[in-house]
């Protein structure tokens, strides 16, 4: 069968599941440039910190998993023709089939590595928040040492979900025992309940925080909101499981990819979110300095309008001899000390008027 005819197969066509890895990807690339562009224009230090080598991690392995989907599309439709009953069964679907696990097994290692990137990123956020807190230093410890360990289970499940000998996941149907399904769909659950529960304890650590920040109540929803998109990726990590875990039958591979790409994209954005807050508090200081000087200078125009008005006043009033007195010599001041204005009045007295010769 050609080419075009196998790409019209599953429930995303292959243009249009192309279309979507990589506007996702398009979208979260520049929500990091900018990302990138904030923290060297706005910050004061350009060095990067801990939360943006890890956000450089999740762009890299996202770039990867998309390439990595890419390639691995032309077998995908293949098996999903051949599942629908579009395409006749033949010898090629071995190949296809193990040239899919051959690449899905990286493509889930990548997944993984994109939200636990991300979980991290969080983490090195908080721990400069958290540095005169004991108690939220100590949570954050507990935290962290459990999410790597979490990860490290997700990858553990994942090998052995076709048993001890990992050759066996690359095999076309070598995981077709009951009991290799049930190690399987335990990879799935342990690593999304987990996955879950991490997000959970990550966006709650600084609720208490937030709630006890002194800052106006927008400030305070604003940070709540940000740290609360945690709850889209949960939403979306849940629909994502779903589509793998179906009972009595074939798994709908496009969905599951469709699901991928939406979640570990989505998720690399919210983690860049947190570090974009120095583009809207620069703005508003920007604005503010703004608004200052423009009330300074309308306060500068008002006063020299004053003065002119008194110039004016002084000119249409005033006589001219008491303009031009205003520039003569001082008078002489008379002294407060009686015996002194005596002194200065013989010293008057006794002063011919005639000039000396």
């Amino acid at each position: 069968m050609a080419s075009n005819d196998i790409s019209k197969g599953g429930s995303v066509s292959h243009q249009n599941l192309l279309i979507l890895i990589w506007t996702c990807f398009s979208c979260a690339f520049l929500v990091v440039a900018l990302r990138a562009f904030v923290r060297w224009k706005f910050v004061r230090t350009h060095r990067p910190t801990a939360d943006d080598w890890w956000t450089l991690l999740a762009l890299i392995s996202l770039t990867a998993l998309c390439v990595l989907d890419t390639i691995q599309l032309p077998s995908l439709y293949y098996i999903t023709g051949v599942l629908e009953g579009t395409i006749p069964i033949s010898a090629d679907i071995i190949y296809h089939t193990q040239r899919h696990l051959r690449f899905q097994f990286p493509i889930v290692i990548l997944y993984w590595t994109v939200l636990w990137s991300v979980k991290a990123a969080f983490l090195a956020l908080y721990y400069r928040l958290f540095v005169d807190l004991t108690f939220y230093r100590r949570a954050w410890y507990f935290l962290a040492v459990f999410t790597a360990l979490a990860y490290g289970g997700c990858i553990t499940t994942l090998v052995l979900s076709c048993g001890p000998n990992v050759a066996n996941f690359f095999g076309f149907a070598t995981c077709q025992s009951p009991e290799r399904v049930w190690s399987s769909n335990f990879s799935v659950y342990f690593s999304t309940i987990i996955d879950v529960f991490t997000d959970v304890c990550i966006m709650a650590m600084p609720l208490g925080l937030i709630w006890n920040v002194r800052v106006t109540w927008s400030q305070r929803i604003g940070l709540f909101a940000v740290f609360g998109l945690a709850l889209f990726i949960i939403i979306f990590a849940i629909i994502r499981a779903n589509q793998v875990l179906v009972d009595q039958q074939f798994v709908n591979l496009t969905l599951l990819m469709v699901w991928s790409t939406l979640v570990a994209s989505i998720s690399v954005i919210v983690g860049t979110l947190p570090a974009l807050k120095a583009l809207v508090t620069n703005r508003k200081k920007q604005h503010a300095t703004n608004k200052s000087a423009e009330s300074h200078n309308r306060s500068v125009r008002m006063g020299s309008m004053g003065s002119r008005k008194e110039k004016k006043s002084m000119g249409t009033n005033d006589s001219q001899e008491d303009i031009l007195q205003q520039h003569q010599q001082p008078q002489p001041v008379v002294a407060e000390d009686p015996k002194l204005e005596v002194r200065i009045k013989r010293d008057v007295v006794s002063t011919p008027s005639w000039p000396l010769p």
